[in-house]
């Protein structure tokens, strides 16, 4: 969901120009800028353990500070970024979670033709009752766990160069902090590296070809149990494109190959895409299309999930302070290693207002239909939000 949810904050990003929502940064000292949001959503869940069969619901109150800290220049500059997620459940306090973010970014330009990005993540996130590691679980409480990520880039090439070269290396440990017994053999890390190329084809235009190799290993594997490291080489070609005031997007294919250490799971080698789409067709309205194709590791059994997305959302201006936003989203996950396969569906409809440059409110209402192949009662559900999100800034 939370994904889902980033399309629609994307797309409401995109309407900057026309909105009247438009937080400010006010300089704390010379250089040094600062630009704080906050986020208190007053809403009712009527499914809130994700389960099919008798259900729990509940209205809840979540709020979320975010605060963004940047100093320098274009040439040099670093940024950070702290979220405070914490919500309340007032009839299931044992769903109740508090989840940080925090982020350091740093950007530097050695010359024209020279630069480089490193970021470090950290994340204290959670699981909600009924999905991830948790899906077929009876739990008392959300799972939790904390995820650090450390990535750095460097690119060869200058912005107005005909072409454009890129290699970049990260390192990720996701582990889970509570109920060990069922998650410890669920913590991973990855090493990962890749590079692209970037060829212009015009103004506004490229030829793109990337790659990523990443080597993921459980650290905790469960005793009698196939191994779940793996090796993981994604290789896409496709162009991105920003031809006019009214069209941007990009749209890569390529192969992917999952090869694991244990012999006795099944290997993928397919088909796979990222493709992405944003249409202006007036100053007021705004058409956004994701898709993407990928082998991801499941939660529970088999060996990969082969997971494709359609994303697309449509946030119009009626007014100049007045919008809809409509979005759709369905998953299909394909399990081999496990006869099991998902369709999930997303709708999202909300009603914004931005009263203010300061202040915006949305009511929403969001619908999700959980169907699977497998016939457990707990994986087919269906689940409905609705709320009042209110946003203040400076």
């Amino acid at each position: 969901m939370q994904r889902f949810l980033g399309a629609i904050a994307l797309a409401m990003a995109s309407m900057g120009a026309w909105a009247e929502f438009e937080p400010a940064q006010m300089e704390l000292t010379e250089g040094l800028y600062f630009r704080p949001t906050l986020l208190v959503d007053l809403g009712h869940d009527d499914n809130l353990l994700n389960r099919g069969g008798d259900s729990v619901s509940s209205t809840f109150l979540r709020v979320e500070p975010d605060l963004w800290f940047a100093v320098g220049g274009r040439i040099s500059h670093i940024k950070a970024h702290y979220r405070l997620g914490s919500g309340t459940y007032f009839d299931s306090s044992d769903d109740n979670y508090t989840d940080h973010v925090a982020e350091l970014m740093g950007h530097h330009e050695f010359t024209a033709q020279h630069r480089i990005d490193a970021e470090y993540r950290f994340k204290k996130g959670h699981e909600a009752r009924g999905t991830g590691v948790a899906e077929f679980e009876e739990l008392n409480a959300p799972l939790e766990y904390t995820r650090n990520r450390l990535e750095g880039k460097y690119e060869f090439g200058a912005d107005s160069a005909r072409m454009q070269l890129g290699v970049m290396a990260g390192y990720l440990d996701h582990t889970y902090d509570n109920f060990r017994d069922l998650t410890e053999a669920r913590d991973y890390e990855d090493l990962y590296y890749g590079g692209d190329i970037k060829w212009r084809v015009g103004n506004r235009s490229a030829l793109v070809v990337e790659a990523k190799y990443t080597d993921r290993d459980y650290p905790n594997p469960e005793p009698d149990r196939a191994l779940r490291d793996s090796t993981t080489l994604r290789a896409l070609a496709g162009v991105t494109w920003d031809v006019t005031d009214k069209t941007q997007g990009r749209a890569k294919f390529g192969i992917e190959d999952k090869d694991f250490d244990d012999s006795s799971r099944e290997d993928f080698s397919g088909f796979s895409w990222d493709i992405g789409l944003t249409w202006n067709p007036r100053t007021y309205s705004t058409i956004e299309f994701e898709s993407s194709r990928a082998a991801t590791d499941p939660f529970s059994d088999g060996d990969y999930v082969n997971e494709s997305i359609y994303d697309a959302t449509w946030t119009h201006y009626w007014r100049s302070r007045f919008a809809t936003v409509l979005g759709y989203r369905f998953e299909n996950d394909d399990y081999t290693g496990d006869d099991r396969e998902d369709d999930i569906d997303r709708l999202y409809l909300g009603v914004v207002y931005e009263f203010r440059r300061w202040l915006k409110f949305e009511p929403y209402y969001q619908f999700i239909d959980h169907s699977s192949t497998r016939p457990d009662l707990a994986i087919n559900y269906d689940k409905t939000l609705y709320g009042l999100s209110v946003t203040v800034s400076l």
